[in-house]
């Protein structure tokens, strides 16, 4: 009875992705701070240093059936020119991601470009201000080899005694837009602050796929941190949180992480570079609990993190949850006052 439990649990979670994905199209990432320029093109530039990378790979659910569910993203971006007209920036932002789903193969792709404009009105750039526009270039895909599960519906159960009938394999292609806004604050001393909000999907794109057209809702994502830093003791507090909307689907996490300064660079030549580590918890809304981990050496980074299910999910992958690795690195970052920084507007206050 459990076996088949889980056989229907990994049939129907995995076919409703392809199959419903008018009401979720979007991924997500439990270390959603570090993966904020593939859902808002604002915070394209807006970091301390002259180039960005991260990148995510996420599996879960590998319980149910021997397929587990992947998520893979990775993101590059930069300042292109800084005070064209004053206390300024443009930037560029890349991204792309892919999210398999387990036995179906169900497969949603999706690549962006971001375009962001930046600029403060206060001669110390305390508080700035980024508003940012992208376009996305998007697959969906589903191999049927394997799956055999249309005819094998008696109007009571999956039988498995009944043969399957289909096979091959169905994609569509289509291309969004999206725009964001974004606030950044820092004092240069002790406190930072950043708060996002954007639109993807915004033209609400038409996709014809497994027979069925329909058209594709926008979704909203917001997310903010605060970060409240004591020098004497080397240590960072830092609360943050997330919310997504797309059509009936809803998204909440929110958590806190504590930053612990074990070197901090050097002021003069950067022969002595930072290092810091991070632990951190959240929560996200009626799903699971995320405890996350980074170490950070200069602007190179590798963050874990695992999350333990909550939901209704949880007997059918025996408590387990979702296990996420990140890889970031920053160039020109933290290393002294006598490197080039060309965005040194976003310190890291440390």
């Amino acid at each position: 009875m459990i076996k088949s439990l889980i056989r229907l649990i990994t049939l129907t979670v995995g076919l409703g992705i392809g199959s419903i994905a008018v009401a979720q199209e979007e991924v997500h990432f439990s270390q959603f701070s570090d993966a904020t320029v593939m859902f808002n093109p604002a915070t394209s530039g807006v970091f301390y240093g002259s180039l960005r990378f991260n990148g995510h790979y996420r599996t879960q659910w590998g319980q149910t059936g021997g397929n587990p569910y992947t998520t893979m993203g990775a993101s590059l971006d930069m300042p292109i020119l800084s005070d064209v007209t004053g206390q300024d920036f443009f930037a560029l932002g890349a991204y792309a991601f892919k999210d398999d789903a387990g036995v179906s193969q169900s497969s949603n792709f999706s690549g962006g470009l971001n375009l962001a404009f930046g600029k403060s009105f206060d001669p110390d750039e305390n508080h700035f201000w980024s508003v940012g526009l992208k376009g996305t270039f998007n697959q969906k895909s589903m191999n049927y080899n394997g799956l055999n599960w249309g005819s094998q519906w008696n109007q009571i159960g999956f039988d498995q005694t009944i043969p399957g009938e289909y096979a091959g394999e169905a994609s569509k292609t289509y291309f969004g837009m999206g725009a964001g806004f974004h606030h950044f604050y820092s004092n240069h001393s002790n406190i930072r602050t950043m708060f996002g909000v954007a639109i993807n999907n915004l033209n609400r794109p038409k996709v014809q796929y497994l027979n069925t057209e329909y058209q594709l809702s926008s979704s909203i994502f917001i997310n903010g941190e605060i970060e409240l830093h004591s020098h004497s003791d080397n240590f960072a507090f830092i609360p943050r949180g997330a919310m997504m909307f797309q059509g009936n689907e809803r998204y909440y996490i929110i958590g806190t992480s504590v930053d612990f300064v074990l070197k901090e660079a050097g002021k003069i030549t950067g022969n002595v570079q930072e290092v810091t580590l991070e632990f951190g918890g959240f929560y996200r809304w009626g799903d699971a609990v995320i405890l996350e981990t980074q170490f950070n050496w200069a602007g190179l980074g590798v963050g874990f993190s695992y999350d333990l299910t909550l939901s209704s999910l949880s007997q059918a992958v025996r408590y387990q949850g979702a296990m996420e690795v990140l890889l970031h690195y920053k160039l020109g970052y933290k290393k002294g006052i006598q490197t080039n920084h060309s965005n040194d507007r976003f310190d890291r206050i440390h």
